[in-house]
């Protein structure tokens, strides 16, 4: 009796420890490809890095995870080529509440999107105004209907529950053939806050375009040089970076002459480039986008939890993406093993007995009543 009190103890105090070592709810798992491997892929061709805001965030009027995300990313990969400190985050649909945009502009984020409405000056609102890339619910006269100038940006997730998503390949295809800047949206904006920061300084033969550091990230501007003579050369004060071809579509420092005297300037922040020419100068200058592409184009990959999940449709494809991370929450501990295991311990042995007495009877009823012998 004692030794199968004593087994029983046991057996109970391995189904206690096993219910405590159960993650409790709020523990997330980290993401290993997203900064091993793929993750610095992504960055190097260009890819950006930003956070999500979970949908229990809102409900629960609980910002912390603003902190807690970019403390995640800071620590496994930079945000863009241009900076290291993540400045997009992916916001609800609707109006951001006050307290809300508090948080984020005091953790450095200054670009929102993109289903959310705000008229707060500190922030840039990013709107998917492309639709998707899901098989089957793109549209591609979204693309093709945008306005010049503008960004263009599309909607993605890898998974929803259990359910994987596929990519509509044709839309892909055709996307990576257009003349889009592929970009992010921390470049586009940090690109064109760049671009209206470049001044000029002239004399009759040369002109001298300076871009200033501005200290959000180090991203280039643009500006188109019009009424250029073609007779000129061009002077950098640190790199001489090479020309530009007109059908490059990745964000570089560099220039590229066009016809008709038009001259596109991409201009690292810190640097000035000069124009000599041989001829006076009458030119005039604004911001462009990159290249004089019409317009700039990313995917927001949201609530990416696994890089290697959401990126892998996409390896061979020239598009760029700004991923949206969110740390996927561990399944929150259950009682329902430990208490069907103890429900099998204690009624295993009734069952067996129950099983012998019915056993016993049974032999008795066949082999009838005891004959005593004198």
């Amino acid at each position: 009796m004692g030794r199968r009190i004593t087994s029983t103890s046991i057996f109970l105090t391995i189904m206690l420890v096993s219910v405590t070592s159960l993650p409790i709810s709020g523990e997330y798992q980290d993401d290993t490809w997203l900064g091993n491997v793929i993750g610095p892929e992504r960055l190097e061709a260009g890819d950006e890095f930003g956070c999500q805001t979970p949908e229990s965030a809102m409900e629960s009027i609980n910002f912390d995870f603003v902190e807690e995300c970019k403390a995640y990313l800071s620590g496994r990969i930079n945000a863009s080529r241009w900076g290291e400190q993540p400045i997009s985050i992916g916001t609800p649909q609707g109006d951001l509440p006050l307290e809300f945009r508090d948080v984020l502009y005091n953790s450095g984020f200054s670009v929102v999107g993109d289903l959310s409405n705000s008229d707060d000056d500190r922030f840039t609102v990013i709107h998917r105004n492309g639709g998707t890339v899901e098989s089957g619910l793109s549209n591609r006269s979204l693309i093709e209907s945008a306005d010049e100038g503008e960004l263009i940006s599309l909607y993605w997730i890898a998974r929803i529950d259990d359910m994987n998503i596929r990519r509509d390949r044709d839309l892909v295809e055709w996307l990576s053939d257009q003349d889009y800047w592929f970009t992010t949206w921390g470049e586009w904006v940090t690109h064109q806050k760049s671009s209206s920061s470049i001044t000029v300084e002239t004399n009759s033969n040369s002109a001298t375009f300076s871009n200033p550091t501005l200290g959000i990230w180090d991203t280039p501007g643009t500006v188109l040089v019009e009424n250029v003579d073609q007779d000129i050369t061009l002077e950098w004060s640190g790199v001489q970076y090479d020309p530009l071809e007109k059908d490059e579509r990745i964000l570089r420092a560099g220039h590229r002459e066009d016809t008709d005297g038009l001259l596109y300037l991409t201009i690292p922040p810190g640097d000035t480039v000069t124009i000599h020419s041989a001829q006076p100068l009458a030119i005039s200058h604004a911001p462009s986008t990159f290249n004089g592409l019409k317009n700039g184009i990313t995917i927001a990959g949201h609530h990416t939890t696994n890089m290697r999940e959401w990126s892998q449709d996409f390896r061979d494809a020239p598009l760029r993406f700004t991923w949206l991370i969110e740390r996927s929450e561990l399944p929150s501990p259950t009682l329902v093993l430990p208490l069907l295991s103890i429900s099998i311990l204690i009624a295993t042995p009734v069952i067996i007995r129950k099983i012998i007495a019915n056993d016993k009877e049974h032999q008795r009823s066949i082999s009838g009543p005891s004959i005593i012998t004198p």
